[in-house]
């Protein structure tokens, strides 16, 4: 074992006594902010709907009520915007309509290079919203729109710790390039949004961004301490009455025709496979939602990764089903380990699928409380067999921005027997600390019961968050027990005691220099009892961000690793148990990705256990037009150790076609020296109109050794989703 560190005592008791001081808490509520009065904007109702077009000539946007004040974030807080901006709201007892006018005095120039839905928008001039539907505080939608067309939408949870990019509602939004600027209208259907019925008021803000002086300009709580995801500072939208969602039940059969071929295990197939997803709003803020038989064909395949830790990847949650507020099921705010639930467990094996039959979730809200359940049947895999799969998570909101709560999970997707885990946590906010500061406090405690051997363990975690613009700090502790087995959950390490400190100096400017950023990240990993296992200390000389939005960092880390146990790092290379003291040195760079070729490049060097280790990757993204995206990545890991040596390396391309912002074809084509196989991923994707959809999914493997490639598998899937609502 390697040196004892001194015992922290009281770990457990303080854990202890600080649930029940949370649970006075939980029942003691709490009130909301009254809003600033210049921030409320009160809607009026239309008989005349607008047309959604993208121009705003329609006469229902000449006496709209109207926001004609944003005031600049970025690059000078507090500063008149270079550009006018008006935003106009109305409503009728169907929709919401937004429509924006964004003066530009130099047309020409307007970055407008994505079309696509639900593309990554940082590149591009924009429209951003979000609306607090239950005016919480907390939780919002989140949409947004580019002078190209491409729509874009998301879930907000945990005032802004959770932004779920991956969420698709059903809304129309179009934009359009003119001689003095460009304009944009949303038209979002009260169908397709939870609200308090009796609510006459939602919280609401809006950004524009001017991409080509990386200018941002907000309504409501324009500081830089803040930021559009911050609900809590979001302004206030009045008026709001007779709005209606129907029978509130959207019901989307579809069907999936795939074929199937192995060359070297000499099996085909080819099958069609029906199924439906039925969404039903029990009440206005709480959806039910039914998944029968499945089919996750069209979600793209994951980047490959290469793997040089004692310790398993993390790769996010692609598929949609899971997708839908996932942030309520988020705990503790931890973002990777130890996670109490991951929705990667349930249908996926070793990078297998296993069939889901039959999938139910109840979300949404009641009062004070935030809901999630979750219930999926599988199909027959193996030895193990059909697994039922539960999870339920309640939190209440307290206080102006917090909450507590508890979850609970049973189900073992991997393995016979079964599992439970079962948890609680409070955190603690406020954007008001010395009048204009964020602070944030996350605590939690988790327990696990496995049946036959072992799994029976806790854990618990305490995090302190400053989050601010100029100086940001973090202090956090986690407990993970040798025994805490969360087998819904994830865990990267376990019969640990793991400290970090994070401190960032990040002072700003308005001319030539944006930003510099200076920091340090000491962090102490111990075994629960206490003998060393590693310690790292990270520290950031320099950091620059320019005004074109290029940028480059230095960085220096320091690190003893313990390791307990041989690691294999390679096969065959094994490196042997013992204290190994490294330092390791990072230069990174990137152009702005205004330009319509940018280009992000990575250094590492340094000592590596027994050896040395050089690391290098470029990324290029060219963007020639709204039509056209292309993109190269190169990694590469040059290790060479006493025990032996050996190189990595991932190369990946993209080439998008975008035809229309409801038609796109996107290619994925990556390769690794490990495997030693190439794969392509290639989706088209037709929106019919928003709720129905055509897509066509082409996976393909070869392996390539040598000079030639050998076709592996080949997949080829056709999926109709044809979404009726009422």
């Amino acid at each position: 074992m390697g040196p004892r560190i001194s015992d922290s005592t009281g770990g457990l008791t303080t854990s202890i006594a600080l649930c029940f001081v949370l649970i006075q808490v939980f029942f003691a509520g709490g009130a909301d902010a009254a809003p600033d009065e210049d921030e409320v904007l009160t809607t009026r109702r239309t008989d005349t709907p607008p047309i959604i077009d993208g121009l705003l000539t329609d006469p229902a946007w000449k006496d709209a009520p109207s926001i004609t004040k944003l005031t600049q974030t970025v690059p000078v807080e507090g500063a008149t915007p270079s550009e006018q901006t008006i935003i106009k709201i109305l409503h009728d007892s169907d929709n919401l309509y937004i429509g924006v006018y964004a003066q530009d005095s130099r047309p020409d120039r307007i970055v407008a290079t994505q079309m696509e839905r639900d593309r990554d928008l940082a590149p591009d001039d924009r429209i951003e919203l979000v609306l607090d539907t239950f005016l919480d505080r907390r939780n919002a939608y989140f949409f947004q729109l580019s002078p190209a067309g491409s729509k874009g939408d998301a879930l907000i949870s945990g005032n802004g710790n959770s932004f779920d990019k991956d969420y698709d509602g059903i809304w129309q939004g179009k934009s359009t390039i003119h001689e003095n600027g460009w304009s944009a209208e949303f038209a979002i259907p009260f169908k397709t949004l939870s609200f308090d019925p009796d609510g006459k008021s939602w919280g609401f803000n809006v950004v524009r961004v001017i991409k080509r002086k990386e200018e941002r300009a907000r309504w409501a709580s324009p500081t830089q301490n803040s930021s559009l995801f911050t609900i809590a500072d979001a302004g206030t939208l009045t008026g709001l009455s007779g709005l209606e969602q129907g029978v509130g039940l959207d019901i989307v059969p579809f069907v999936a025709g795939t074929f199937f071929r192995d060359r070297p295990e000499s099996r085909e197939y080819l099958r069609f496979d029906p199924g439906f997803d039925i969404f039903y709003k029990i009440t206005p803020s709480l959806t039910a939602s039914l998944t029968v038989n499945t089919d996750f064909a069209e979600t793209e395949v994951d980047s490959r990764r290469v793997n040089l830790t004692r310790f398993p990847l993390f790769f996010p949650e692609k598929r949609d089903f899971f997708l839908q507020d996932r942030g309520i099921f988020e705990f503790g705010g931890i973002r990777r380990s130890p996670l109490p639930f991951f929705s990667r467990r349930i249908g996926l094996a070793d990078g297998e699928e296993i069939p889901i039959l039959v999938g139910a979730r109840v979300t949404g809200r009641a009062g004070p409380y935030s809901i999630g359940v979750l219930d999926v049947q599988t199909g027959e895999e193996g030895e193990i067999g059909s697994k039922n799969l539960f999870v339920t998570r309640v939190s209440k909101n307290i206080l102006e921005q917090s909450q507590f709560g508890i979850i609970a999970t049973r189900g073992n997707p991997t393995e016979k027997g079964n599992n439970a885990l079962g948890g609680a946590d409070f955190t603690y906010r406020t954007s008001s600390l010395f009048e204009d500061k964020n602070l944030r406090f996350d605590g939690y405690v988790m327990t696990t019961a496995t049946s036959g051997k072992g799994g029976d363990g806790p854990a618990w975690g305490l995090t302190l968050n400053y989050p601010n613009d100029k100086i940001s700090t973090r202090l956090s502790w986690t407990h993970i027990d040798q025994e805490f087995n969360p087998a819904l959950g994830f865990v990267s390490r376990r019969g640990i005691n793991r400290y970090v400190y994070d401190f960032r100096y990040r002072p700003r400017f308005e001319k030539t220099i944006r930003r510099l950023t200076f920091g340090v990240n000491p962090q102490l990993t111990t075994s629960t009892s206490n003998h060393l296992l590693s310690r790292g200390l990270e520290f950031t000389p320099f950091g620059i961000v320019l005004d074109t939005g290029d940028e480059l960092s230095i960085e220096i880390e320091n690190m003893r690793e313990v390791l307990v146990d041989p690691f294999e790092i390679q096969d065959g290379i094994i490196i042997p148990s013992g204290t190994y003291d490294f330092t390791r040195y990072q230069a990174e760079v990137s152009t702005g990705s205004k330009r319509p070729i940018s280009i992000g490049s990575q250094v590492e060097w340094g000592t590596f256990f027994s050896g040395k280790r050089f690391d290098w990757s470029v990324e290029i993204e060219a963007r020639p037009s709204k039509y056209l995206t292309l993109g190269l990545e190169n990694e590469e890991n040059r290790v060479a150790l006493e025990e032996g040596r050996f190189i990595t390396r991932v190369v990946r391309g993209r080439i998008d076609l975008t035809f229309t912002p409801e038609l796109s074809w996107n290619n994925f084509v990556q390769f690794d020296n490990q495997s030693h196989q190439v794969g392509w991923n290639s989706r088209v994707r037709w929106i019919i109109e928003p709720g129905r959809e055509l897509k066509f999914v082409v996976n393909q493997s070869w392996d390539r050794r040598g000079s030639s490639l050998k076709p592996l598998t080949t997949k080829l899937t056709t999926k109709l989703e044809y979404g009726i609502r009422f």
